[in-house]
């Protein structure tokens, strides 16, 4: 979208280069002496250069912290091993056993004693 602007206004600059037209010099008389003074008058064709659409910002989506009760852990610790004790899936790691469960609708573990 900028290279369309800047190539809009590129055109735009150069087609009045081409097509300028300069009027003739006036001659004065200053202090007894004639001096010439060189208006330059420049007409351009009109050009319409349309303003660029505002752009669009995606903001990301909110981060939601949800406040675990005392124990709970969102994510396992790294290195964990799964163990199965008794049937029941547990993750152990640096000595402590953490079971899965769901709180508020999320998956969190709690430290549990074996």
């Amino acid at each position: 979208m900028k290279r369309r602007i800047w190539t809009l206004s590129s055109l735009a600059v150069l087609s009045v280069a081409l097509n300028a037209t300069v009027a003739g010099a006036a001659v004065r008389t200053v202090y007894g002496v004639p001096t010439v003074h060189r208006t330059a008058v420049v007409v351009a064709p009109v050009v319409v250069v349309a303003p660029a659409p505002k752009g669009v910002v995606v903001a990301p989506a909110a981060v939601v912290v949800v406040a675990l009760p005392s124990g709970y852990i969102a994510v396992l610790p790294a290195g964990y091993k799964a163990v199965m004790v008794g049937g029941a899936r547990y993750y152990y790691v640096g000595g402590i056993h953490y079971q899965a469960r769901f709180y508020q609708g999320r998956t969190c573990y709690v430290r549990v004693r074996l």
